[in-house]
């Protein structure tokens, strides 16, 4: 597995443009799916693969320079033409014009020295929101029951940037190490997100917990992961019981069955059949109150 190569010249730290705080980037990269690119809410077109990975290579290199050769790596591996330096010339002269077509007249992707950077000051990147994001929202869960709505929003927040798998599109081996740490991130950001509703449910929160059961669920099945899903629908399906929402009690604890067999986990398994049995002894008894304690206000 190749890494990317990048010179660490450029940018001063905390110039990384992003999402996330001051005025609005003039323009927007989105890795975490597709990758597209958009100056002022206007789409700009990114014409090919290649295109593509020199766009993405250069906003992961956050400001520093990536070689010409990292990029010719990127786009053909080993069997690099001998005109691969000026084919990625044209190729940066073409998305150059299409950020100026889209209406970017400012210097965004300059040479320097053995490669080019990308203007990060200019640029947000959803793949910088989604690491500031979930970075914010662990320190937030940290502080215990008081930080958990803060980062049950925030992990909602950064999953919901989510578009499909990261760098879709772009492949090769360089860029397969930083979509590996992405989809693992999003992965661990959705099981914290099930914790996090757990511990706002045990507040109170109801319809915050559902929320985040719901988003991870989402997650889980985006990621293909059964066992994340299992514990959405299953936690899910906790919550509807004690609801006495039991028409969606019943049909979140099959899906959870369901992934808990696929999977061969016999533990999860075992969790939703006694779910399933307080959910039959729910359905016998009479309409009434439910079970959980009233929600209590928001903090302050």
């Amino acid at each position: 597995m190749s890494a990317i190569t990048v010179t660490d010249t450029a940018t001063p730290a905390g110039a990384q443009g992003g999402f996330l705080g001051g005025a609005a980037s003039p323009v927007t990269l989105a890795l975490l799916g597709p990758v597209a690119a958009g100056v002022g809410g206007r789409s700009v077109a990114v014409d090919g693969r290649r295109q593509r990975v020199v766009l993405s290579l250069l906003a992961l290199g956050r400001g520093r320079v990536v070689s010409v050769r990292t990029l010719a790596d990127a786009i053909w591996g080993e069997r690099q033409p001998l005109s691969a330096r000026p084919q990625i010339a044209l190729c940066v002269r073409a998305l150059r014009a299409a950020f100026r077509g889209a209406g970017h007249v400012e210097p965004l992707i300059v040479g320097a020295g053995s490669g080019y950077r990308l203007c990060v000051e200019q640029v947000g990147v959803d793949v910088f929101e989604f690491d500031a994001l979930v970075d914010a929202a662990a320190c937030s869960a940290a502080a215990g029951s008081c930080g958990a709505e803060e980062a049950g929003e925030l992990y909602r927040l950064a999953l919901g940037l989510w578009r499909g798998p990261a760098l879709d599109g772009v492949g090769g081996r360089v860029t397969e190490g930083e979509a590996a740490r992405l989809h693992a991130r999003r992965a661990a950001a959705a099981r914290a997100l099930l914790d996090v509703g757990e511990a706002l449910l045990a507040d109170g929160f109801f319809d915050e917990a559902e929320g985040a059961f719901a988003d991870a669920l989402s997650a889980g099945e985006a990621l293909d992961d059964l066992l994340l899903v299992g514990e959405g629908a299953l936690a899910l399906g906790r919550l509807c019981r004690m609801l006495r929402r039991n028409a969606g009690a019943g049909q979140y604890l099959a899906t959870a069955r369901l992934a808990f067999l696929r999977v061969g986990d016999a533990c999860g398994v075992g969790r939703v059949s006694a779910e399933i049995v307080a959910l039959a002894e729910c359905v016998a008894e009479a309409p009434g109150a439910v079970d959980l304690v009233p929600r209590q206000g928001r903090r302050a």
